[in-house]
């Protein structure tokens, strides 16, 4: 089984950051992190409540950099609950659940 949660992600870096900044300057104050860049509809990632240009700086409990991090992370957690610690406009932080499925079997 692999783990699916419905997101489409970035690594942040320094380009990426300005070209959002220019569009929403309410975009948050960071300099790395993961960037949701798309939520799949009716996905685990739709459900838990993420949007659009969420930071995701904890995954299960660990800080997170890199989608790799998080990949890491994932491997073995199919229908487990996982806490996600997002950076949202204006620097707010939420919490989130989210139980990832299997990539294999259609949402």
């Amino acid at each position: 089984m692999r783990p699916w949660l419905g997101l489409k992600m970035l690594d942040l870096n320094e380009m990426i950051i300005a070209q959002i900044k220019k569009q929403d300057a309410s975009f948050p104050n960071v300099t790395k992190g993961i960037l949701v860049a798309m939520i799949i509809p009716k996905s685990p990632g739709e459900r838990a409540g993420f949007c659009p240009n969420d930071i995701i700086i904890e995954f299960d409990g660990k800080a997170v950099e890199r989608l790799e991090e998080v990949s890491e992370i994932l491997e073995d957690k199919v229908g487990v609950p996982i806490k996600v610690v997002v950076k949202r406009k204006s620097n707010k932080l939420v919490t989130l659940t989210v139980i990832p499925k299997d990539a294999n079997v259609v949402v």
